[in-house]
């Protein structure tokens, strides 16, 4: 048995919380790398040499994932908390509310005993980026951030996540049993066993609070909803000595693809009015997407509940070499037009979409990545002795839709 931790003996899994979308596991994870921070101000006094206290501030955690694109949306789909991809594809606005949880079960080796598990809880994604270079893998990375991480060990080293939906009938109050395997009590706050409850209903998720909105009975593990109504789906979070026999949650997967290179995308832009031109001599194409939250907190609560988006930025990065002012010329609103004279001060709005395939012969559409209403945001060409003259362009919008449908597209 290693005394440190392989990288094969942990599999990220992700739990949207405030909808009815189960738990699952992220293939193809390339990094995954958790940070938390505790923000501390140390306070002093005129008269005093020392510190009279330190002020904590709120903890803050974020994570970054960096995924192979492998032609699915599983991952939007948690992170949007939706459970099909909906129709006309993702938006950006359909991450704005959701928030994820991530728990990374972490075992002595491959296929081993677990040996304690980093949950980090209510993440909201700030950003999202594709990267795709000539000849190499396409590359997905996320960032996301929250205020709660934990890290469950020993007796209590198994994360246990419950889904359960009211029956028909259900009004008042209503009983769920959690026995396989039975909660383990919080060793940081006595008399407690359930880490985290919420509640769906009708659409709208609300985080519960015990004595108010349950309670729990540990004699007969019995976790009591207060006021429940049919239909309404809770997800339940605690700690526990087992898996039960639901067994261990991780799993590979061998049907999705594994990798996809850049030699099976498709790279087009449109000037609204021509035919779509094929950038088909970029060596690099890169989508920023930032989500622009205000992330604060209220007055009364010692958590970050306001987490709303302001608005969105989105940056398109296309290299490539000097040659015949493709982009420019779209941008000219004159797409495949051979047009003579290229005036930066006359560039309008295009539309870049990416495709990407099973195979370099194009034949299977797999996901796609558009943005309209995209402008000029800056170009250089830059010349070295000896060298091929480079041509960096970037764009910017403020919209991203992704989609396996390759008709909504356009």
């Amino acid at each position: 048995m290693p005394n440190i931790r392989h990288a094969s003996a942990v599999k990220p899994i992700s739990v949207p919380v405030k909808a009815n979308v189960s738990p699952d596991n992220w293939d193809r994870v390339q990094s995954f790398s958790p940070a938390t921070s505790q923000p501390t101000e140390k306070l002093y006094e005129i008269g005093r040499l020392q510190k009279m206290v330190s002020d904590k501030g709120i903890l803050e955690t974020t994570l970054s994932i960096t995924q192979l694109e492998n032609g699915t949306v599983n991952a939007f789909k948690q992170l949007s908390g939706l459970s099909a991809e909906p129709a006309g594809g993702f938006d950006l606005a359909d991450f704005d509310d959701a928030l994820t949880d991530f728990y990374l079960p972490g075992k002595d080796e491959y296929a081993g005993t677990v040996e304690q598990t980093l949950w980090l809880q209510h993440l909201a994604m700030n950003s999202f980026g594709l990267s795709i270079t000539a000849d190499e893998r396409i590359e997905r990375t996320f960032e996301l951030s929250g205020e709660y991480a934990k890290i469950l060990r020993y007796g209590n080293k198994y994360l246990i996540v419950v889904e359960d939906d009211a029956p028909t009938g259900t009004s008042g109050s209503y009983d769920i049993v959690l026995n396989d395997p039975a909660p383990v009590v919080d060793p940081n706050n006595a008399g407690v066993y359930i880490l985290d409850v919420w509640r769906v209903r009708s659409g709208v998720a609300t985080q519960l609070t015990i004595t108010t909105d349950y309670t729990w009975t540990n004699g007969t593990t019995t976790l009591n909803i207060i006021a429940g109504l049919a239909g309404d789906n809770y997800r339940i979070f605690y700690s526990a000595a087992s898996y039960g026999s639901a067994g261990d949650p991780t799993e590979l997967n061998d049907v999705d693809d594994y990798y996809l290179k850049a030699d099976n995308v498709t790279v087009t832009i449109d000037d609204g009015t021509h035919d779509p031109v094929e950038l088909d001599k970029l060596t690099s194409l890169a989508i920023d997407v930032s989500f622009n939250r205000i992330d604060e907190a209220v007055i009364g609560s010692d958590e970050k509940i306001l987490k709303d988006v302001e608005n969105y930025e989105v940056s398109i990065s296309l290299d490539g070499f000097v040659k015949n002012s493709t982009v420019e010329e779209a941008l000219m609103a004159q797409a495949g037009q051979d047009w003579e004279i290229v005036d930066f001060t006359l560039f309008s709005e295009v539309i870049l979409t990416v495709k990407i395939y099973s195979d370099a012969t194009k034949t299977s559409f797999l996901i796609g990545y558009q943005s309209t209403a995209c402008e000029f945001a800056d170009e250089s060409q830059d010349y070295t002795a000896n060298e091929f003259a480079s041509n960096p362009i970037s764009l910017s919008t403020d919209n991203l839709k992704i989609t396996t449908t390759l008709l909504d597209l356009g």
